[in-house]
């Protein structure tokens, strides 16, 4: 299949949290991405000269980095996270609302960082929560940027 067209971050959506009470953190954040590990373990070879594949397992995380929003207060998803540790939370992520495409799950929160690397710099921090199981994609219809403008991206 031709490539005709590439989809960009954003504008996009992530949020966090039971339906209804979910905590949108979508603009907070500054890069965010599904990523998988693959652990395959070594295949072995019989006596008889057959082999035998090893099992291969995939652990998923939602990575990224974030501004901190601790100035909503306890409503905030810093405050969620300082006070929930480990705690499991679905979560609803879609790159890019035109082309529609969605991942969703849930994940294992982890505190996020308190601070910055340089003075005048924004308060961030990097995450990476572990999704339990595999996330559910459900693909969208619309259209990504179309190739004059993947054209125009530098390479």
């Amino acid at each position: 299949m031709a490539r005709t067209s590439v989809t960009n971050l954003g504008p996009g959506v992530l949020e966090i949290g039971t339906t209804g009470t979910e905590i949108d953190v979508s603009c907070y954040v500054n890069n965010v991405m599904i990523t998988s590990d693959k652990d395959a373990e070594d295949d072995r070879t019989m006596l008889c000269g057959d082999v035998l594949p090893g099992a291969v397992t995939y652990t998923y995380s939602l990575t990224g980095n974030m501004d901190s929003d601790h100035e909503n207060g306890a409503g905030s998803f810093f405050a969620l996270t300082q006070a929930n540790p480990g705690s499991q939370y679905d979560f609803s992520f879609t790159p890019n609302t035109e082309e529609g495409t969605t991942a969703a799950g849930k994940l294992t929160v982890d505190p996020l960082d308190f601070g910055a690397d340089e003075m005048g710099q924004p308060l961030q921090s990097d995450f990476e929560f572990s999704i339990v199981g595999k996330p559910t994609y459900t693909y969208g219809t619309g259209v990504a940027a179309d190739e004059a403008e993947m054209e125009e991206q530098p390479a």
